[in-house]
């Protein structure tokens, strides 16, 4: 079924008409207090994790989308039982998997049909959670998944989902911020929001984790964000999660705020041997607390309930044994100050580098992807390449507020010596892409910690990092967060200006974007021609709303886009009726005054003449950013 149809079929379309807003920026909300929201995480110590979702009846750790919702389907849900087991363990919160990778959501969402109102059990799961452990004097947190199998909010990563025609499209935001906007609206207080499926699947640039910020903290200020993503430094959100299943653990000495999520049986959720297994031995839940306590991290132990909604007996009475055994160190320092953040980023919306290892450009340095033993980065090593080098980041439009910037160096298989870790650098910011001020000169330590800079809060469409020192001699770039500190930057303008038409001239062969034989069909070629004045060499760009254009074919009413969705160099462009779908795309980067590169969304290539081609007809394509005038285009009003 297309994205257009699914949408019909299940309500989506209607429930987002009636949510307005769920796209555009929320609104400001009052300044939370960073360092005492963390402190206040980590004083929690001890937290019950609960996987209770639909995997829970199918005998799954990932359920399969698309599936049955009567499935769900237990006799009762014993919401205060689970409660009353976390404070006789003297738990102090718990987290409840409100949606998990399938797709199913235990809250009667206006969102599809995926979740308890169309269950074998139809009553709100969340509602009953929340309740349940503030009746215990609990704190709550929720758990949501971004990927989503069902509403099929998921990108094509080579790993987890294998199919490269999977991509994220427009309407997904609607699914996800919509759905985030029920959970933070409609139960109260929430003090940890858990995202998964996130980072690790299509990464925050593609979901905008701006726009997810934005509306967490709209909504709920003090709110901790926490991100699944195998990363040991506070990058994915506001504390670190540590998932130790996965062998990733809270290293000694951290004073980084974090969870260390922990299950008491084997998997996640509740399997059929889960009643009679042994639970993780009262000793081994202790010396992770006693571990876990000086290191400032709260530690989250997941107890699946079960097919008839409680807790099995075994749980239960290992829980009891750990309350016995185990109070707080009330003699533990408060938490150390936390590094300062880019509390309001900016999603990025592409860049453009002097220099790069193949497989290794500007986009992997703005994408906030991340798994365990596998990170994305912007790279200058091997091919003779040599100090300085540049990356120049296009905000998709100029904002105020924008003060600060924070790099996270290689994060994987460090040498500690070699890693191209940022020593020396000067960062300059841009409101035209051209003309760029200096506003930081930086000294980092060699090693991988994450970096910040600061400037005074100014208007910033573009950031510039011109890197003069690193170690092995050239750059490895993890990550790059712009954004404000002190106040959230809101949008001033945007160029191109929308609706306006114009020519699409190549600065090699000074031909133009041309539908070949004036066609309106789907799939019809997009070629260089000289420029005669026709409709068909005449482009309308459209704002997308969250930095980015669709280019309209003035003739035919049809959109630039990269054929058959293609991620590889050398994909072709053709025309193609309106579908909202990211291949239809386009970020709109000056190089110059006259020039700009026009990068694909979907690809993160950029639309070029093959070959240099001056030759009439000439289809063209798209390529990794080299620089070159056949990449470049100048726009001018027609």
């Amino acid at each position: 079924m297309s994205r257009r149809g699914f949408l019909a079929a299940t309500g989506i379309a209607a429930a987002s008409a009636a949510v307005p807003g769920l796209t555009g920026l929320s609104p400001l909300a009052h300044a939370a207090d960073p360092q005492s929201d963390l402190a206040n995480l980590v004083n929690l110590r001890f937290g019950m994790f609960n996987h209770f979702n639909l995997g829970t009846f199918t005998n799954e750790e990932w359920a399969a989308g698309g599936q049955s919702p009567a499935k769900f389907a237990p006799s009762s849900v014993d919401c205060a039982q689970w409660a009353a087991a976390a404070a006789a363990a003297k738990m102090s919160y718990g987290v409840l998997t409100t949606k998990h990778h399938d797709g199913f959501s235990l809250w009667p969402t206006a969102f599809g049909t995926q979740n308890v109102a169309y269950s074998g059990y139809r009553q709100d799961v969340v509602r009953q959670y929340v309740d349940a452990f503030r009746a215990k004097g609990l704190r709550v947190g929720l758990y949501y998944s971004v990927w989503d199998r069902t509403h099929t909010v998921q990108a094509y990563n080579g790993t987890h989902v294998k199919d490269p025609y999977q991509a994220i499209e427009p309407g997904d935001m609607t699914v996800v911020l919509g759905q985030i906007r029920e959970l933070l609206t409609n139960y109260g207080t929430i003090d940890v929001f858990v995202t998964d499926g996130y980072a690790w699947q299509m990464g925050q640039q593609q979901i905008s984790y701006q726009e997810v910020r934005n509306l967490v903290k709209s909504l709920q200020p003090n709110c901790v964000m926490v991100d699944h993503g195998a990363l040991s430094q506070p990058w994915l959100g506001d504390a670190i999660y540590f998932e130790a299943p996965m062998g990733i653990r809270a290293p000694e000495g951290n004073t980084f705020a974090a969870i260390q999520g922990e299950t008491i049986s084997r998997g996640w959720f509740w399997h059929p041997h889960t009643a009679t297994d042994a639970p993780r031995s009262r000793d081994a839940i202790l010396a992770d607390l006693r571990e876990l306590e000086p290191k400032y991290t709260s530690y989250l132990l997941n107890c699946p309930p079960n097919r008839q909604g409680r807790l099995d007996t075994n749980i239960v009475n290992r829980l009891a044994e750990v309350g016995a055994a185990w109070s707080p160190n009330p003699s533990r320092a408060p938490l150390p100050a936390q590094p300062l953040r880019v509390e309001w980023p900016v999603n990025a919306v592409a860049a453009y580098a002097s220099s790069y290892n193949p497989g290794e450009f500007a986009y992997h340095a703005i994408d906030n992807r991340s798994d365990r033993n596998v990170e994305t980065c912007w790279s200058t090593w091997g091919g003779g390449r040599t100090l300085p080098q540049t990356i120049t980041i296009d905000l998709g439009g100029v904002w105020s507020n924008v003060s600060t910037l924070e790099y996270l160096p290689k994060q994987w298989n460090r040498t500690n010596s070699t890693d191209g870790d940022i020593t020396a650098a000067t960062i300059a910011t841009s409101t035209d892409g051209v003309t760029f001020t200096t506003v930081a000169t930086v000294n980092w330590a060699a090693n991988g910690r994450v970096k910040l800079a600061e400037w005074t809060n100014r208007n910033v469409g573009f950031v510039r990092l011109h890197v003069t020192a690193a170690t092995g001699g050239y750059v490895n770039v993890g990550g790059v967060h712009v954004g404000g500190r002190s106040a959230r930057p809101q949008l001033v303008s945007r160029f191109p200006v929308a609706n306006t038409v114009y020519r699409i001239e190549s600065r090699a062969s000074g031909k133009v974007l041309d539908v070949r034989n004036s066609g309106t069909a789907d799939n019809t070629p997009v070629q260089q021609w000289p420029w005669l004045n026709n409709a068909c060499q005449k482009w309308t760009f459209i704002s997308t709303g969250d930095g980015y254009f669709k280019i309209r074919d003035q003739n035919s009413g049809k959109l630039l886009e990269v054929g058959g969705r293609s991620r590889a160099n050398g994909g072709t462009m053709n025309i193609w009726g309106d579908s909202n779908v990211f291949q239809q795309h386009w970020a709109v980067t000056p190089v110059d005054g006259d020039h700009f590169i026009l990068t694909n969304r979907l690809s993160q290539r950029v639309l070029q003449v093959p070959g240099a081609s001056t030759v009439d007809g000439t289809v063209l394509d798209q390529w990794d950013h080299t620089g070159e005038g056949h990449q470049q285009w100048r726009l001018v009003r027609s």
